[in-house]
């Protein structure tokens, strides 16, 4: 990778608007997705003389991170569970993107990187540090965990 000021400017304009729709397609939140690619490519830039793929590592970092503020967010729920009546009200669930919210993180993270992200499954395994196996089992187990609630839903 050239490593030099300009080449990581012109990867940032890049890859900044998919990493931002990545993030939002993560959080639900378009502001945390544009937080959440700064961060990253800040993470990037610091260490941009050493990587010799930094997109995948960008998706990782954008995972990461988007990890971090789920773990953060069940903490604080589970603290003000505590201090307030926990009477949960059922919201609206019926979209494709709730139902990929509910599948589990393994499953989650290869739906949103191939089909939100629009990475091919050989970049994503490169990002989950995955065998390009294992993320086409987990897009299959994904496709069908998905028919199944959707078909619930209805």
């Amino acid at each position: 990778m050239a490593a030099g000021p300009e080449a990581f400017a012109s990867f940032y304009t890049d890859v900044f608007g998919d990493l931002a729709g990545y993030g939002w397609s993560l959080t639900g939140d378009p502001h945390v997705g544009d937080e959440l690619a700064q961060e990253a490519l800040t993470r990037v830039y610091a260490r941009w003389a050493l990587l010799r793929d930094p997109r995948p590592y960008a998706y990782r970092t954008v995972t990461n991170l988007a990890r971090d503020r789920w773990r953060s967010a069940a903490r604080e729920s589970r603290g003000l569970s505590e201090l307030v009546d926990d009477r949960a009200v059922p919201g609206p669930d019926s979209t494709t993107l709730d139902a990929v919210r509910r599948l589990s993180a393994p499953l989650r993270d290869v739906v949103f990187l191939h089909y939100y992200a629009d990475l091919p499954i050989d970049e994503v395994a490169r990002v989950l540090r995955r065998p390009v196996g294992t993320v086409k089992r987990r897009l299959f187990d994904a496709r069908a965990a998905l028919a199944a609630a959707l078909e619930e839903s209805r």
